[in-house]
């Protein structure tokens, strides 16, 4: 391993929001591979109606939430036009993304190309986005194939092994040796911030028995858990190197003035995109 108030749209969008530079977050270990391009977007106060907020869930000015992917895109270098997206639905289901699915849940209206917590493709001229407030991202290039992915692990979709499925779904569609993987796990709500019931523990434990202790941080009567650090047991155990896995220490709760988080500024909330492509 390397190791606020609701988002509420309204209020005048400001002159120099084209012009304003937009901070992307990038993976070292990803940045370096030749013909792929990501990045993570954030939350920018006063960037559009709603702090650069990508999502378009209500109540969003959908206008707007389109002129955010657009900015986002340029920033990050990949079309708007080609973004595809899926309905997340917390689970371990993964999509095979195929250059034709490009623009599918794009722009307001286009339609996603189904439901599910991951996306693959080794098809350039597509870029696989999935949104976040608090779940982790997961972002995994296969540098041999080309290939790429991305993941969205909250602890349902975490205890489910989206992690593992993504892994073994490469490897299924396009050989991809898991060894050679890289992966980014991005900003995510952290385990100073996130306070889990039994239901969670004991599902975790079900899943990562003898390893699941590390994820898992006790003080008196209240237990906390660790998305990052249980998905990098996730990942190696579905076969990627230590070494291979990036991993941000950014709470997203701490920080809420950078990025959207579902529990620290409630239900309305914005989402930040983790957005991978291949070049043509």
């Amino acid at each position: 391993m390397i190791a606020s108030a609701p988002n509420l749209d309204g209020g005048p969008r400001s002159d120099q929001t084209r012009s304003r530079p937009l901070p992307v977050l990038r993976g070292r270990l990803l940045s370096a591979v030749a013909n792929v391009t990501h990045g993570i977007t954030r939350r920018v106060p006063g960037l559009g109606l709603a702090d650069g907020n990508i999502g378009y869930g209500p109540p969003r000015d959908q206008a707007d939430a389109w002129e955010m992917r657009l900015q986002w895109s340029a920033a990050i270098g990949v079309d708007p036009d080609t973004l595809a997206t899926a309905g997340q639905v917390h689970g371990a289901s993964v999509l095979r993304v195929a250059a034709t699915d490009a623009g599918r849940g794009a722009s307001p209206g286009s339609g996603r190309i189904g439901l599910g917590d991951a996306l693959i493709t080794d098809e350039p001229g597509v870029a696989l986005l999935a949104l976040f407030a608090d779940c982790l991202p997961i972002i995994l290039v296969d540098p041999a194939r080309p290939a790429v992915a991305v993941a969205h692990a909250g602890w349902r979709g975490t205890v489910a092994d989206v992690a593992g499925a993504v892994v073994g779904a490469m490897a299924a569609a396009f050989g991809s040796d898991p060894n050679r993987l890289l992966a980014f796990l991005g900003p995510a709500i952290g385990p100073c911030c996130y306070e889990v019931g039994d239901d969670v523990t004991s599902a975790w434990r079900d899943r990562a028995g003898s390893v699941a202790g590390p994820a898992l941080r006790q003080a008196e009567d209240v237990t906390t858990f660790d998305l990052r650090t249980a998905n990098e047991v996730l990942l190696m155990r579905a076969g990627l190197r230590h070494d291979h896995i990036e991993t941000s220490p950014v709470c997203t709760r701490c920080a809420g003035e950078a990025w959207f988080s579902l529990r620290g500024q409630g239900p309305l909330t914005g989402r930040f995109g983790a957005i991978i492509a291949l070049a043509r």
